[in-house]
């Protein structure tokens, strides 16, 4: 099994420095991502095969020659061996349709984690920048100068903006996501109702579980980002994504507070509950692992279990992941040696938490 250091860089959300105060344990990670083609020629779903080299060429060349992109590398996607591939899926480094490869597909990224671009995916050029916390300003001004130091003619409409393959992206092209940790919210009863609710006033944008990490939506964690990208300015996309983040990110604190002020009540016992089943399980899923997990987290954030510093709580995140956790192997794990892998790292991580506080 091998693993091209191109995989091996950790996200730049996961090892930065976590933001100050409680919010700063809510708010994961800021992303935005521009979607830009090269005029002259069909979105790469419909390129020949020369069609997307050629395409590529003037991409990475025009990348080659500016200094906001040096310190990117990149590789053909179907250079990458099967497992740095897979790793930088569970990173959300690269979507499961560009891991498949194909004619001039390239991916590239910093050694720090933080930038990536992805060629002929959808789109010719798919920028992201990720940030750990509420980073959307710094993200926004970092994707904006790398879109502006690529001297090729892109494909724009006067009236309409940017062209992109899927016409919901057309205008601006741009996604900016917040994910967002709610677990206190995630417990109320009635949050189903009130994220209705939030979806209604907040009409414009898209929010609801998220499920990047493993297969299905687990942990808690919830995803906000702009739905709308035709007639509106990117400043309008970033404060719209910013201030409806700051109604969840505020509903969420006054959840916990109330969890807090009660202490003793059921609350407390799903806390012991979840640490018990990390500290003492000897097989665990990627679902059942994080629904326990941000019950801990939780736990941890408002004062009843021992602290957890947010980055090894990142870390965790992205390691107990199936092609993370196979690192560690010489071969890649099996669904039911990943699960025994998965509950015996969970184990250490408790029992280490145990010791510092004792």
């Amino acid at each position: 099994m091998t693993e091209d250091s191109f995989a091996s860089a950790e996200p730049a959300w996961v090892h930065d420095a976590p933001a100050q105060g409680m919010s700063g344990s809510v708010v994961q990670l800021s992303s935005v991502r521009l979607r830009r083609n090269i005029e002259g020629f069909p979105f790469p779903g419909k390129c020949s095969k020369s069609e997307l080299y050629d395409s590529a060429a003037l991409a990475l060349g025009s990348i080659g020659k500016s200094t906001v992109w040096e310190e990117c590398d990149f590789r053909l996607v179907d250079n990458l061996d099967d497992f740095s591939k897979h790793l930088l899926l569970e990173m959300n480094t690269m979507t499961p349709a560009f891991m498949s490869g194909g004619a001039g597909r390239f991916l590239l990224r910093d050694a720090g984690g933080r930038m990536s671009c992805m060629i002929n995916e959808e789109d010719h050029i798919s920028i992201s920048v990720t940030d750990s916390g509420l980073g959307l300003s710094d993200a926004f001004e970092t994707v904006g100068d790398m879109e502006r130091s690529i001297d090729i003619k892109l494909a724009r409409d006067v009236v309409l903006g940017y062209l992109t393959a899927n016409p919901a992206f057309v205008g601006t092209g741009m996604t900016a996501t917040v994910i967002l940790h709610l677990p206190a919210l995630d417990a109320t009863a009635d949050f189903p109702g009130a994220l209705e609710a939030f979806k209604r006033d907040w009409s414009s944008l898209e929010a609801g579980k998220f499920s990047a990490f493993g297969d299905d939506p687990c942990g808690s964690f919830y995803a906000v980002s702009n739905k709308i990208t035709l007639s509106v300015t990117p400043g309008e996309i970033m404060d719209t994504v910013y201030n409806g983040t700051q109604v969840l990110v505020s509903r969420e604190l006054f959840a916990r507070n109330k969890i807090k002020n009660a202490r003793q009540g059921d609350m407390t016992d799903k806390f012991w509950r979840a640490w018990g089943l990390l500290r003492h399980a000897k097989k665990l899923s990627f679902a059942e692992a994080f629904d326990a997990f941000s019950l801990v987290k939780l736990g941890a954030d408002i004062g009843i279990l021992p602290g957890i510093d947010d980055r090894d709580w990142r870390r965790m995140i992205i390691g107990s992941q199936k092609y993370h956790l196979s690192r560690a192997c010489p071969v890649i794990l099996e669904q039911s040696e990943e699960q025994y892998a998965r509950a015996a790292l969970f184990r250490q991580f408790i029992e280490n938490l145990s010791s510092s506080v004792n």
